[in-house]
């Protein structure tokens, strides 16, 4: 491997995960310290001083090692949550989420519009600025425990939705511009969601207890690990097919896989081991490449673009977030923590932002202004969620018992006996 390869990696981790300590003593979560690390590193500081940096702003291997970020930052999440928890809040956040679709798509019509977009391109706007960041918005739970909430699982249910519902949109999008009949690619892409799903359905009611023995057998968390890891990415493969983000594949077999694993021996290693290589290593490589993607000198003309479509982004998510949670009896200040999760848009905009791009449906200056108002957006969200979420803890807005006590939930009996 070439040695500036390796003095490249260390840089991310070394000044990622200072700056995320580094955040952490003034109560903000460190994912907000590993993206100021992508701006700091990123061509538009250091790149512009030191000219051998460039090389790391290309690399397939760094790009490889954050996506492999992103995928065990899900199947890590994905081990922590129960289908108990998510089905609980499955209505509220498929309103929440449908909600926050609906009005920052509408503004965004109106935005792009004034603007001079029109066809395929203002049909990208609107969809853009609808998104919401799911890796993203699960580290910022994660980091800040309250990722079993029932506010917590409440925005989870509703970022698996919004991104679901959007990657289709953005499949018929493409698909129509590409000259293919909007009927023909709805039927292609609903047959192959639904696929995608029933099929996890079938492997958590038939596979499942096979690895449950599987797993059962093994002597060591390292061999464990290994298939866990092996579930995963055949499960993000799958998802792939379906065209949607392998992560949302990794995510279902991490829950697939907590039913199987929690009790046993060998599993405590395996989280051991989860969590370090994730949390201490690909993780913060994944959030320091979003930094990477910034260009402030491309956007210099584009202010006011820049300014209106982060703004409709950001109200348009909170309100669109915020009506459907007061309606459901949730108060103020946990409503509005539920939008300010909601608002970050993270690597899903630069995914869909990248997919346009080649496809021509924007062009360079436009893809810019959008990666930029990804990253806005995406700093602002923990910031703004500690904030409310801390507010509504100390009104006593919140329930102290997490989602599975609330509903009666005895997590226990969902996995097999310890061994």
């Amino acid at each position: 491997m070439d040695l500036s390869i390796l003095v490249f990696v260390l840089l991310i981790i070394a000044i990622a995960k200072g700056l995320g300590e580094a955040v952490s003593r003034i109560n903000q979560p460190p994912i907000v310290g590993e993206l100021l690390a992508g701006v700091i590193l990123g061509p538009f500081l250091l790149g512009k001083v030191f000219s051998e940096l460039g090389e790391m702003y290309t690399s397939g291997f760094i790009s490889d090692l954050a996506d492999l970020g992103m995928l065990f930052l899900m199947l890590y999440v994905g081990l922590e949550f129960s289908p108990k928890l998510i089905k609980a809040s499955s209505w509220l956040g498929g309103v929440i989420g449908l909600a926050g679709i609906a009005v920052p798509m509408a503004l965004g019509l109106v935005a792009g519009v004034l603007f001079g977009f029109s066809g395929f391109t203002l049909s990208f706007v609107a969809l853009a600025v609808a998104v919401t960041a799911l890796p993203v918005t699960i580290r910022v739970l994660k980091d800040l425990e309250v990722l079993k909430t029932r506010t917590g699982v409440t925005i989870v249910s509703a970022a698996l939705i919004t991104d679901v519902t959007l990657l289709f949109a953005l499949g018929l999008i493409l698909g129509i511009g590409n000259g293919e009949a909007a009927s023909t690619t709805a039927l292609i892409l609903v047959g192959k969601f639904v696929l995608f799903f029933a099929l996890a359905l079938l492997v958590g009611k038939f596979v499942v207890p096979h690895v449950y023995r599987l797993l059962r057998w093994m002597q060591t968390g390292e061999a464990a690990f290994a298939v866990a890891v092996g579930i995963a990415i055949a499960f993000a493969i799958l998802a792939e097919w379906a065209r949607l983000p392998g992560v949302i594949g990794a995510f279902i077999a991490g829950m697939l896989l907590r039913q199987t694993g929690t009790g046993l021996r060998v599993w405590a290693r395996v989280e051991e081991i989860l969590s370090g290589v994730t949390l201490g290593f690909l993780a913060p490589i994944f959030f320091v490449l979003i930094g990477f993607t910034i260009q402030f000198d491309a956007v210099v003309g584009y202010v006011p673009l820049l300014v209106t479509l982060t703004a409709v982004a950001v109200a348009g998510k909170l309100l669109g977030s915020y009506l459907p949670a007061r309606a459901s009896g949730m108060k103020r200040n946990e409503a509005m923590a539920i939008g300010s999760m909601m608002m970050g848009k993270g690597a899903m905009e630069l995914v869909f932002a990248r997919l346009a791009l080649e496809e021509g449906l924007i062009d360079e200056y436009l893809f810019s202004v959008l990666v930029l108002m990804a990253f806005i957006s995406t700093v602002m969200a923990p910031i703004l969620f500690r904030f409310y979420y801390n507010r509504a803890v100390m009104n006593k807005e919140v329930p102290k018992e997490s989602v599975s006590a609330a509903i009666g939930v005895q997590e226990a009996s969902e996995v097999p006996a310890p061994d």
